[in-house]
């Protein structure tokens, strides 16, 4: 569809014959969101484009529109997303409220749930004729990182900020511990803004080719995306970790690949490059004991897990955990190198016995996913909009959905 009348139409006719339909945007996903498990068709969004409104503070597009558009079109007038996802150049809008979670910003901004990082969402229902429903605030729940199982987005409202000049940064060390030390005491500086930032591992360095000039092998690093009117501090806090500070480029220097593409979701495409066979967790560990069960984490799996940690202010992922405020959560994405399930599965057992909550990719349920603390609303939402279980079958549970 390239309107959205013919989207309505293609909707009412697959609900009318009971065929299952999977909205997609641009397939970026790293975990199978829009895998048809069940048949049916699959709706091709991309041609759902354009900016619909902008203002001060917030700008509308539509379902199909480019992240890297919409950060663009704010971009002309001084103003920019506070998160996008890493795969902004062929991820669309609606597919980053649908399947995303974090990105580029969330070290500021934290996830997609909060800060009101998406500020409206529009779907089509999938009944004959489709209903249109605008969604904000609470409502909004039910549609961020459901897949589009509880409706088909035909627009999004995201907020704008004023740009910052954002400098990107290398920093190596000798070892990862002094790696892991700087990026939590650069998460809790509140003279470094951060647009993204993660210390990374040896191995993980390794994978990543366009900077590979600036380290030697066995050194770990941080990379990041400041604000360049930060750059004093951020030196000092480095120097004071031990840390060697290289500029990458500077906003104005497009030449170079951008570090951002280098984290997130991103990074384990970088990782897939050198070990194929690689799985992941991403985790959470406690604030308070954060190094000592990074320490045992790596202990008990040695060189068949690789270590990454970032810090993500986040209330929403906070409360999961039953802590109150915003202060950053420590977050890392785990690289299990061994290609045998069984190793993942002890993974998941052994952070269930060091307290470390994690984000479950290992699972087509969403229910499963450890990104709700109560589900219910949702399944309870998509009778409503879904009344016959057709939009992208298979995602929730029997437990919820039968």
């Amino acid at each position: 569809p390239a309107h959205v009348y013919q989207l309505r139409s293609v909707i009412a006719a697959t609900t009318r014959h009971n065929v299952p339909m999977i909205a997609r945007g641009g397939g970026t996903t790293n975990f199978g969101q829009t895998v048809p498990l069940k048949g049916g068709i699959i709706i091709d969004t991309t041609d759902l484009t354009g900016v619909l409104e902008i203002t001060e503070d917030s700008i509308t597009v539509a379902a199909g529109t480019l992240q890297g558009t919409v950060n663009a079109t704010a971009l002309e007038r001084g103003k920019e997303l506070t998160v996008m996802t890493t795969t902004y150049a062929s991820s669309t809008a609606a597919g980053w409220v649908a399947g995303g979670h974090v990105g580029i910003g969330s070290n500021s901004y934290g996830t997609i749930w909060d800060n009101n990082n998406v500020i409206r969402v529009k779907i089509l229902t999938a009944e004959d004729p489709p209903r249109e429903l605008s969604l904000t605030n609470s409502d909004l729940m039910c549609i961020l990182h459901t897949y589009g199982t509880t409706g088909v987005i035909t627009e999004v409202t995201f907020p704008i900020v004023n740009a910052r000049e954002w400098l990107e940064i290398v920093v190596t060390f000798d070892t990862f511990e002094q790696a892991a030390h700087c990026i939590k005491t650069m998460a809790h500086e509140a003279s470094i803004k951060q647009r993204v930032a993660t210390a990374q591992g040896s191995e993980i360095a390794s994978s990543l080719d366009p900077v590979k000039e600036l380290f030697v092998p066995g050194q770990a690093v941080i990379i990041g995306v400041i604000d360049a009117n930060d750059e004093a501090s951020c030196r000092q806090v480095c120097k004071h970790h031990s840390g060697s500070l290289h500029i990458w480029r500077r906003d104005a220097q497009h030449k170079k690949i951008s570090l951002g593409l280098m984290m997130y979701g991103h990074r384990m495409l970088w990782i897939k490059k050198i070990a194929p066979q690689a799985a992941f967790l991403h985790v959470y560990f406690s604030p308070e004991d954060c190094f000592t069960q990074l320490s045992a984490l790596k202990e008990r799996f040695g060189h068949e897990i690789w270590l990454e940690l970032k810090f993500i202010p986040s209330g929403y992922l906070r409360s999961l955990r039953g802590l109150s405020g915003h202060n950053p959560l420590p977050a890392a994405l785990l690289t299990m190198v061994s290609k045998d399930k069984e190793a993942i599965d002890h993974l998941k057992t052994y952070c269930d016995t060091l307290g470390v909550s994690y984000m479950n990719p290992h699972t087509f349920f969403l229910d499963e996913k450890g990104f709700w603390l109560d589900f219910q609303p949702i399944a309870d939402f998509k009778r409503q909009t879904d009344p016959k279980g057709l939009l992208n079958p298979g995602k929730i549970s029997p437990k919820f959905w039968s």
